[in-house]
């Protein structure tokens, strides 16, 4: 034994040492083992010096950990909640608090549309100092959902009780005054970390003493690292490059002089011949400035001046190429501060940012009949029966059949009882989803760690079948006794009947679909009710065999023959892996390596348990099953880790559908050239949801081409 241990020792040590700060690949289902942070949280009541009749603030400042984030105010059960319970001599002038800048907007595919602050955020309050003298105080509290990627620390309500005077002054936002350089490196999002982007950008708008009838100059000046390159304002779109947009959405006591924004030195220039066309792209390397000049006017004597914009912009390098924007702020300007006059963007028509929720589905009758819905419901559950997804685990239901046929009918009837609650329990699982969430009828097969968990669950199952180990759950070995049987107790068959519902999800069988899609649209006792029936019909055939022993006499009795079915089953089960694999590579299919690398370490760890014989005892098999278990754990990391082969794979998948956008667009190009004689064809980009808001908020028309699995 202490060989064996030896060498699992070696086998853990064998991981790198950059497991240590590994990203936990399950999501919520898991955090990593560092002390979680808590935000700071400061609050005051000022000014001191009030007078009965001024105002008084209440400012409320959250400082969030680094990588973690929370929620703005609402009512879901996330969002951040400020409650004033009481206060004395004030008399409230703002409904409720407001933060010093709008939230981001985030949509998840499993939740939906939220929104968070990061870093910093102060909520404010105004009130009035009542007439009467006495103490002036204000008693509440600020509970807060503190979360990062692996999920979300536990609420916690900080208290608050002020009187005027406590707490630090916070300095009001400042909505005008913003400085006349900056200095901006733009980040992107991959695989899950904000990276930054090769290319900087410096603003600055010069003189900031310019008097009036003076000329300043707005330049903005990208710097690209090596091999990068941006495209020129004169760069045609149709030529498989964007010309940088410069868009200067405000001004304040200045007046544009000239034509527009002009290039610093003369671009370069790359032809590529594709076909009969000649594709010409005008770009830059290393360092280039655009710049343009503007008057100062009359207004500035009181307002100052001041400029705002942004620039959407497309950079290269030889892997393909990415968008980018940035935006800038310069001098004393605010966001109700525009440009004069028709711009291209003005003269258009204008488009309404997209507003996902807002989109409908057509052809919805709300006028069925309930009980039909409830019928239907109960025959789609009685037809899932039928269906591919849960034919393998049937297997195991029929196994426990012939089981049962020596055993009294009250068993017989209570053990099928407990597996259709395991059925019926899981459908009121996905109600309650389907109520608190919006969670659709196998949306769930939509997270990767939920996948990843069922298809190591299956494949554990598999090897058991085919005897590489005992699944150490009461009544849930696979194991025949000396006559070819075993006893399968209430634990084991509720947990078959958990199984088999969880891999019918995937299915949509007949009828299926609208029942549910009814009943998630109605209230809550309906929504219970309606997956409560396609789980009774679900169960309904175990039910009546429970009742009716006699109606499983054709199968034959128990015997050696069970060992031959079981191991074909566990073939089953392994083609079900498979098969699970496929919808894991919808999900994300960088995934699909590393996912294969963990179960062959989970094979291993049950190898390692299985080979322990049941004559050694308990506590040996247990070592035995803590040991596989840390081998598989130390795997997993190693296989999911952005630091090792998840975030190899990531970055590889990144890389190619940059190529393929790019590779596609000359192609497309090339295709409309030598059917029109022009260049008419899309330039098209990968989407994603904050792409798409971005695109929509800047009032451009975006054409989207999807598609889906069903």
């Amino acid at each position: 034994m202490r060989r064996q241990l030896t060498l699992w020792c070696l086998l853990v040590l064998a991981v790198p040492a950059t497991a240590q700060d590994l990203v936990n690949p399950f999501g919520d289902l898991g955090g990593d083992f560092q002390e979680p942070q808590k935000p700071e949280v400061t609050s005051s009541l000022h000014p001191a010096g009030a007078r009965p009749g001024d105002p008084v603030t209440l400012a409320i400042e959250v400082v969030i950990p680094e990588e973690y984030y929370t929620y703005s105010l609402g009512k879901t059960p996330n969002s951040t909640r400020i409650q004033i319970t009481g206060t004395t001599g004030l008399e409230p002038l703002d409904k409720a608090p407001t933060p010093d800048h709008p939230p981001k907007v985030v949509i998840d595919k499993l939740v939906g549309k939220y929104k968070k602050f990061v870093g910093r955020v102060v909520w404010r309050q105004k009130f009035r100092m009542a007439a009467a003298t006495g103490p002036v105080t204000v008693t509440g509290g600020i509970t807060l959902n503190i979360c990062n990627q692996n999920g979300c620390l536990p609420p916690e309500l900080f208290p608050i009780k002020l009187a005027l005077g406590d707490g630090p002054e916070l300095p009001a936002p400042a909505t005008d005054q913003h400085p006349f350089t900056s200095q901006v490196t733009p980040t992107s999002r991959a695989s899950g970390r904000e990276t930054a982007t090769p290319v900087s950008w410096h603003f600055e708008l010069a003189p900031a003493d310019a008097a009036v009838g003076d000329t300043v100059t707005l330049t903005l000046k990208a710097t690209l690292e090596k091999e990068f390159h941006i495209f020129a304002l004169s760069q045609d779109r149709k030529n498989s490059g964007r010309p940088i947009r410069i868009k200067v959405e405000g001004l304040r006591g200045l007046e544009p002089l000239g034509d527009g924004f002009k290039e610093d030195r003369p671009f370069e220039t790359k032809v590529t011949t594709i076909g009969t066309r000649k594709i010409e792209q005008r770009f830059f390397h290393g360092t280039v400035a655009w710049s343009r000049s503007y008057r100062v006017t009359d207004s500035v004597t009181k307002n100052g001046f001041g400029a705002r914009g942004n620039l959407l912009y497309q950079y290269c390098n030889a892997s393909g190429c990415l968008m980018g924007k940035v935006s800038f702020a310069l001098g004393r300007v605010a966001a109700s501060d525009t440009v004069s006059g028709k711009s291209i963007a003005q003269q258009v028509a204008p488009v309404e940012t997209l507003d996902l929720d807002s989109l409908q589905v057509q052809g919805r009758n709300q006028d069925q009949s309930l009980g039909l819905v409830l019928v239907i419901a109960f025959a789609a559950g009685l037809i899932l029966n039928f269906m591919p997804c849960v034919l393998p685990v049937i297997g195991l239901k029929i196994m426990s059949f012939v089981e049962q046929s020596g055993e009294s009918r009250r068993q017989t009837f209570l053990l099928n009882v407990w597996f259709s609650l395991g059925l019926i329990s899981v459908y009121l699982v996905l109600a309650t989803l389907a109520t608190t969430i919006g969670l659709g009828w196998g949306a769930q097969f939509g997270s990767l760690a939920f996948n990843i968990v069922l298809v190591a669950v299956v494949f554990a199952f598999a090897l058991s079948f085919l005897d590489v180990w005992e699944i150490p759950i009461p009544g849930f070995s696979t194991t025949p006794g000396p006559d070819g049987t075993q006893q399968e107790g209430a634990v084991g068959a509720f947990s078959k009947g958990v199984l088999t519902t969880v891999l019918a999800t995937p299915c949509s069988g007949p009828m299926l679909v609208p029942a549910l899609t009814y009943a998630a649209s109605q209230p809550p006792l309906i929504t219970y009710l309606g997956f409560f029936m396609v789980g009774l019909g679900m169960a309904f055939p175990y039910l009546m065999i429970g009742a009716f022993p006699r109606l499983i006499g054709f199968l034959p009795k128990p015997g050696m023959w069970m060992q031959t079915f079981k191991h074909v089953m566990g073939f089953v089960l392994l083609g079900t892996v498979v098969w699970l694999l496929t919808i894991v590579a919808t999900v994300s299919l960088p995934a699909i390596v590393p996912l294969v690398g963990f179960l062959f370490a989970l094979w291993a760890a049950c190898w390692w348990y299985g080979r322990i014989p049941l004559t050694q005892g308990r506590r040996a098999r247990l070592r035995a099953l803590v040991e596989g278990s840390v081998f598989v754990t130390a795997i997993g990391w190693l296989m999911f880790s952005e630091s090792a082969l998840g975030g190899v794979m990531n970055a590889r998948f990144e890389q190619l559908l940059d190529r393929q956008v790019s590779i596609r667009n000359e192609e497309l190009a090339s295709q409309a050239t030598q059917a029109t004689g022009t260049g008419t064809e899309l330039s098209w980009q990968r989407f994603t949801p904050e792409r798409l808001a971005e695109l929509t908020a800047q009032q451009k028309t975006v054409f989207i081409d999807f598609t889906a699995d069903w």
